[in-house]
């Protein structure tokens, strides 16, 4: 039975497509267990994954650190989660390796934002896969940073623009690349130059489509748009279905990460308030639903069955995170994006280059202007007909069983591989 690895930010949006990935291969009969820091037992436990702690003691401040980031907007809590990235790097690299060995890996999905993982792959002589739960890191001239709102454009300037932006993306995770050069100097690999430079070469699997990208021309064939890491099976999150009452329903959701702000809520319930529209507001939260009163009266839930609501949806209004974006858009729901902080800016550019959605940055929201949007994107036809154009291409693209297939591919190759030089 081979045994697959799990390497990913202690992160829900991370954790949840990646976790999908893991059960749809331990039904092929892969034993699949995730690699993490202790804090992040219960939640690989919920996603019904083997689990394999990596580091004690520090690795609880670690947890605390991630938990800030809910606290933080904007740059802030961008460099705050490049410091706790760099700290986790440092980590996988001193245990990961015995860990592999201990344990009989044979092959690791690794986050395209978890280069340590690669790192330690090469390392110990092991294939890995590289998942893209959120915007692929792969640089080209004319695809701007992933942390930017700037909209694609062949221009002369936007490529001035986006070299400036590389090179500011490279000055802010400086820290992580000279943690994981000094083991690869160390181990005798080559450095790592470029976010490129530490994915797989045999396989590199995105959550997204290629027409909800913005257009690449340098990707390696060995890279492949699947659409969202999903599950057609029925939520185990209870929800009261007999209170929708048939109007227009309009989802609301800001993740679980970025969700603290009982403002951002507020605001979207004021704006829907007075509309011929029913809200559905999913905190992120369960100790909060219960305590919070909002204007016109939507229903209030701390986490709710998220596909099962968007699939009777006329509109999701988000914070621009990749999964519930791109789970909306499967289920050819338009959009409303209010992007916050890290790479969501970026997504909610593709939201508007896609025409599927609207943008009004959190920081900049209001009552006011998000009723108009909420308005225009639920009167006019067009957003609408994209989002159900892209629904199409995402049924096309194959999702989390394709995923499957290509590192099932990968395993079959590397069993191979390994049982030919063993007997040569």
């Amino acid at each position: 039975m081979p045994h697959v690895a799990l390497i990913c930010p202690p992160l829900p949006g991370h954790l949840n497509p990646v976790s999908v990935l893991g059960r749809a291969l331990q039904r092929r009969g892969h034993k699949v267990s995730l690699f993490g820091i202790p804090a992040t037992a219960d939640a690989a436990r919920a996603q019904r994954l083997d689990f394999f702690p990596i580091g004690q003691g520090s690795s609880e401040t670690l947890a605390e650190s991630v938990r800030k980031m809910a606290e933080l907007e904007g740059l802030r809590s961008l460099r705050f989660a490049v410091e706790c990235s760099r700290q986790i790097a440092d980590l996988l690299c001193r245990e990961l390796p015995s860990a592999l060995a201990a344990e009989e890996v044979d092959l690791l999905l690794v986050d395209q934002n978890e280069p340590a993982g690669g790192t330690v792959a090469e390392h110990v002589g092991l294939p890995f896969v590289s998942v893209c739960p959120s915007l692929p890191l792969n640089r080209e001239p004319l695809i701007p940073p992933p942390f930017v709102p700037w909209n694609f454009s062949a221009s002369v300037f936007a490529r001035l623009r986006n070299k400036l932006g590389y090179l500011a993306t490279d000055r802010l995770i400086g820290p992580i690349n000279a943690t994981i050069n000094s083991c690869r100097r160390r181990w005798n690999l080559p450095e790592l130059r470029k976010p490129d430079d530490s994915f797989s070469t045999i396989g590199q699997l995105c959550q997204m489509t290629a027409d909800f990208d913005f257009p690449r021309r340098n990707l390696p064939p060995t890279f492949h748009y699947l659409g969202p890491f999903v599950e057609q099976t029925a939520s185990r999150i209870p929800f009261s279905f007999e209170r929708l009452d048939g109007r227009p329903l309009i989802f609301a959701s800001l993740g679980t990460l970025q969700s603290k702000d009982n403002r951002l809520f507020s605001t979207i319930a004021a704006a829907c308030e007075g509309l011929d529209v029913q809200l559905v507001l999913a905190l992120g939260s369960a100790d909060r639903s219960s305590r919070e009163q909002f204007a016109g009266n939507p229903i209030v839930v701390g986490f709710a069955p998220q596909l099962e609501l968007l699939a009777r949806a006329s509109l999701a209004i988000t914070h621009a995170g990749l999964n519930t974006v791109m789970q909306a858009l499967s289920c050819g729901v338009p959009l409303v994006a209010l992007p916050i902080t890290h790479d969501q800016p970026a997504i909610a550019a593709r939201v508007a280059h896609s025409g599927a959605g609207k943008v009004i940055p959190a920081a900049s929201m209001n009552p006011a202007s998000l009723r108009a949007a909420v308005s225009q994107v639920l009167k006019e036809p067009r957003y609408r007909e994209r989002a159900r154009a892209l629904s199409c291409s995402i049924a096309r693209a194959g999702g989390v069983e394709r995923a499957a297939d290509i590192v099932d591919s990968v395993l079959a190759t590397h069993r191979a591989t390994h049982h030919a030089l063993r007997n040569h």
